[in-house]
């Protein structure tokens, strides 16, 4: 579209252009949640008067991790809001593709350069970016000391509210809201995967790309309770103090945030404050998703070859063979760790990387991507699932090979310096090659349901549980049949879950 003043439900927007890229920046979807809506979740936000100015960004989420590198001056509680990019031409009906970003749920942004990247909207898709609550005032759930003054999972019903507004408003921008695409890598990937277990969410969204999800993070009564009374240890607040938080600024909660990712790795293999189990988000994903909320949704799902070597890094996950003992300890599974021994230590299986990353990466990554894959195939759904193999030369150097967030430059194309540090000694040619197979495979996912395309040299066929056909994203692309047969029968027959303090 060419005219840059849009009339949504709420009011007029103006928007602006950019190198043939028209720009919505910090559109409104929700109500600030300040004041009595602080810890609460989102709520509709309100009609205004006039033309709003999105020629600027709204307010950044306030960071809670990594702050060194993720502060800016930005950062501000009133922070619910989306960022659209589309062509600048008058085609309608575009499909929309929404990315929520990831970062534990604790850091980065939907207005990172990374994040709004033109490179899906130069493909003739309509992108959105969904900035949401991070840290204790998104993910934590304080409601558990006190239900009538907080509310648990305040960043989902943000997530949510997002959603709804582009299913209503869309269509004022070109966008089809009966094509739409939700994507999101590691806390986006939890995200996009909760979502489709979530009741409220349904019909707002018809496939989905989840790229490293960890949906076992979700956190049950019991292991909720465990990290949340860790972080009011972090506060110096007992529970019966809850109401303090309510006031708290955001340093201090910042403070104390930092303390309890110092202290997690006492519970080894626990997550941190996540997603939790409620009315927003029934227990468990596995069976709301096996019985039907997420009908009709297609999906797009992958990891990367090595996700457990960065996680050491931070010691967020066990980085020593004493460590995972703890863990089958402390979750009274002593009895199995014999077998965790001889698989991962003994025997060197499980994948390239250290016993202990390698570990890390099925616990927390793979087995439950490919428990959702399962499930949806079962449902007559169509699945297609990848592995991320490649690996850049200064990350084959030190040690972390193909790892976690690997995928991230070959999605969007950014420019991001970091991004193009950590690539710099890999050819153009070869970071071309990859991200076509990578960012065109998800384009056309999302304009027609099914990735393949020119930009892959082989066919990628559609997974499903018997045969667990995987497109292995290398210089050379392959589709391998259940590449990860002995992990999954390790884990199936003899550990018998992947969940642990629950």
């Amino acid at each position: 579209m060419t005219d840059l003043i849009v009339n949504t439900k709420y009011g007029k927007l103006q928007g602006f252009e950019k190198d043939g890229i028209n720009c919505w920046y910090g559109v409104p979807y929700a109500k600030p949640p300040l004041g009595d809506l602080r810890f609460r979740r989102a709520v509709e936000c309100e009609p205004w008067e006039g033309t709003k100015d999105c020629s600027k960004f709204g307010g950044r989420a306030h960071q809670f991790k990594l702050r060194k590198i993720s502060e800016t001056k930005a950062d501000s509680e009133d922070c619910l809001y989306l960022n659209i990019l589309r062509k600048n031409n008058d085609k309608k009906n575009l499909p929309v593709f929404v990315n929520i970003h990831g970062g534990y749920l604790y850091f980065l942004s939907a207005q990172d350069e990374t994040y709004t990247s033109p490179t899906f909207a130069q493909d003739d898709l309509l992108y959105i970016s969904v900035e949401y609550r991070l840290g204790p005032l998104g993910c934590f759930d304080f409601s558990i000391y006190d239900k009538e003054k907080f509310d648990s999972n305040c960043c989902l019903s943000d997530q949510i509210m997002a959603l709804k507004w582009i299913k209503e408003n869309i269509s004022a921008f070109g966008g089809d809201p009966n094509n739409i695409t939700i994507n999101g890598e590691s806390a986006g990937a939890l995200s996009v995967l909760s979502l489709m277990a979530c009741p409220s969410a349904k019909g707002l969204f018809h496939k989905v790309i989840a790229q490293s999800g960890y949906p076992d993070s979700i956190h049950t009564k019991k292991s909720n309770k465990l990290v949340m009374d860790m972080f009011l240890d972090c506060l110096n607040i007992k529970a019966e103090e809850i109401e303090k938080i309510k006031t708290l600024d955001i340093k201090t909660l910042q403070i104390a945030t930092d303390k309890l990712f110092s202290n997690i790795y006492k519970y080894p293999g626990a997550f941190w404050p996540s997603f939790v189990y409620d009315d927003l988000l029934p227990e468990d994903y596995r069976n709301t998703i096996k019985n039907g909320s997420a009908d009709g949704v297609k999906l797009l799902i992958g990891t990367c070859k090595n996700e457990g070597t960065l996680f050491g890094l931070f010691h967020e996950c066990p980085k020593t063979k004493k460590e995972i003992k703890k863990m089958f300890e402390l979750n009274n599974m002593s009895d199995k760790f014999d077998a965790i021994d001889d698989f991962y230590f003994k025997q060197k299986k499980g994948g390239d990387s250290s016993p202990t990353a390698n570990f890390a990466k099925d616990y927390m990554f793979l087995l439950g991507s490919l428990e959702v894959a399962d499930i949806v195939s079962q449902n007559n759904q169509d699945v297609w699932m990848y592995r991320f193999d490649y690996m850049p030369i200064l990350f084959r150097a030190i040690g972390l090979k193909a790892t976690h967030g690997i995928d991230i430059s070959m999605t969007f194309l950014d420019n991001e310096y970091s991004m193009n540090t950590l690539w710099f000694l890999t050819r153009p040619s070869s970071r071309k090659l990859l991200y076509n197979m990578v960012h065109k495979s998800f384009a056309n996912f999302a304009k027609t349901g099914n990735p393949n395309g020119d930009q892959l040299s082989v066919t990628w066929e559609k997974y499903d549980v018997e045969k667990r056909k995987t497109l292995l994203i290398d210089k050379k692309p392959s589709v391998v049949e259940n590449p990860e047969k002995e992990i999954i029968d390790l884990w199936k027959n003899v550990i018998q879950t992947h969940t642990f303090y629950k």
